[in-house]
């Protein structure tokens, strides 16, 4: 997959999250209460990362506002630790920093 399709595949990515709250709830009580809310989004932060961390030297070089290492890191807690998820951190995720890398990363689309 080519660095235009995964930026394109981190953006619906990023809208699939936002569905997901307008679906499940706007509420960080509506996300931890809800083990199917809880999975949908985890799904969606899992392929935002696996789709980072193939182009993330690149990413580094059009954009360093965004800690790019991080949220391929969230990936891997979410992979591979599943016990030791920090709900709140993936709630903080959705919520505040997932509006932003869909926005930088349609700034990215543009440009390519």
């Amino acid at each position: 997959m080519d660095e235009k399709t995964r930026i394109k595949t981190i953006v619906m990515y990023c809208e699939n999250v936002e569905d997901n709250i307008n679906r499940f709830g706007n509420d960080i009580e509506d996300f931890l209460d809800d083990p199917a809310y809880q999975q949908s989004c985890s799904f969606c932060v899992t392929q935002i990362g696996e789709n980072i961390k193939p182009i993330i030297s690149e990413l580094n070089g059009k954009c360093k506002e965004i800690q790019w290492k991080d949220i391929a890191g969230m990936r891997d807690v979410i992979s591979h630790g599943y016990h030791n998820i920090d709900l709140d951190r993936i709630w903080i995720f959705m919520t505040e920093e997932i509006p932003i890398l869909k926005e930088i990363c349609k700034k990215i689309l543009r440009e390519l």
